[in-house]
């Protein structure tokens, strides 16, 4: 995905306050609106925090921030998501005042890693004082980020947060990937080699190690990586779908009742829906199979067991080769599932 911020040329420093130098980074097209739309955010007027008396600097992939008064880690957690993923930014840093052990203990507990020692940096009662350079990229940010589990056919992206996941991607080994994000955090993790998807037995997923990563999608890894290897038949992950129309809903919410090691026709989740009225079942079969496809957590939502009526294998997001390994994997399980 590319960034929406707008270029700014040489990194430049600009006041909170000062509005219309952060009109473009915000997305504002009037001064007022700007200075609206930051006090709406909370996150750069806020009297508790006092932000409106700290610096910035700009450039398209990072931002530095000043912090003054008593931060708390939901804040900063909420600037953060804000600054990744509604701004595109892949990079924030913080200076901190080298006296300020609590600010960088919550900046610590948040994932971020000290990059330098800044000599001289903030003026403070008439003194120039050190400060710690702090710094986190949109990777290794832990409100929201993404798990990878290595299996025989490729590898599964998990997309989430500490309460929820509501993305599930599949990889083919050694190919390009097409969301941004996963790729960032597949290459932060050493998962990718020349642009593209590490190749099946290459030893950077051995030593993959999914730790940092939000709660939600932790255990979502886990409970992956325990179906894949046979140990689990169904899951216990909070998902969080995306907002999509009534029978798009309806749908998904047939093929969770599907068990394990079964299959479906989309006609026969049809019938289902319209109260096994053949007529009606007959002209929503199409649009059964393209909701099948637009399912955002395939094996969470298990639309690999929906198949079509002469058993040919369709309407997979991530492509067919991995409904075919899904089916096969269920169907003949080396050993009794409860």
């Amino acid at each position: 995905m590319p960034l929406r911020v707008p270029y700014m040329g040489n990194i430049r420093k600009a006041r909170i306050k000062d509005a219309s130098k952060l009109m473009r980074l915000i997305g504002a097209s009037t001064v007022s609106e700007a200075t609206g739309i930051m006090r709406e955010r909370d996150f750069y007027v806020n009297s508790d925090y006092s932000l409106a008396a700290s610096g910035i600097s700009l450039s398209p992939f990072s931002l530095k921030v000043s912090f003054f008064g008593n931060v708390t880690e939901t804040f900063i957690n909420e600037l953060l998501y804000f600054l990744f993923f509604e701004k595109n930014l892949y990079k924030v840093s913080v200076v901190v005042p080298v006296n300020n052990r609590k600010l960088e203990d919550k900046l610590i507990s948040c994932g971020f890693d000290q990059e330098a020692v800044l000599h001289g940096e903030i003026y403070d009662d008439g003194f120039f004082v050190d400060a710690g350079l702090f710094y986190i990229t949109m990777p290794a940010f832990q409100g929201y980020s993404v798990g990878f589990v290595p299996f025989g056919r490729g590898v599964v992206a998990v997309c989430g947060s500490n309460d929820y996941v509501d993305s599930v991607r599949f990889l083919g080994y050694g190919k390009e990937i097409d969301d941004n994000l996963i790729r960032l955090c597949a290459d932060y993790n050493g998962l990718v080699k020349d642009g593209k998807l590490c190749a099946r037995g290459d030893s950077s997923f051995e030593e993959y190690s999914p730790e940092g990563l939000p709660l939600e999608v932790l255990r979502a890894v886990g409970e992956i990586r325990e179906y894949m290897a046979k140990e689990r038949t169904s899951f216990d992950i909070t998902v969080k779908l995306p907002e999509a129309s009534k029978f798009r809903l309806e749908v998904w919410e047939k093929i969770k009742t599907i068990p394990y090691g079964d299959t479906r026709s989309y006609e026969d989740i049809a019938l289902e829906l319209t109260g096994n009225d053949f007529k009606e079942a007959r002209k929503l079969t199409r649009a059964v199979g393209h909701a099948c496809s637009m399912n955002p957590v395939p094996v969470l939502v298990p639309c690999h067991r929906v198949i079509g009526k002469d058993g040919k294998l369709v309407g997979f997001r991530d492509g067919v080769e991995f409904k075919d390994f899904l089916l096969t994997h269920e169907l003949f399980s080396a050993m009794p599932l409860n």
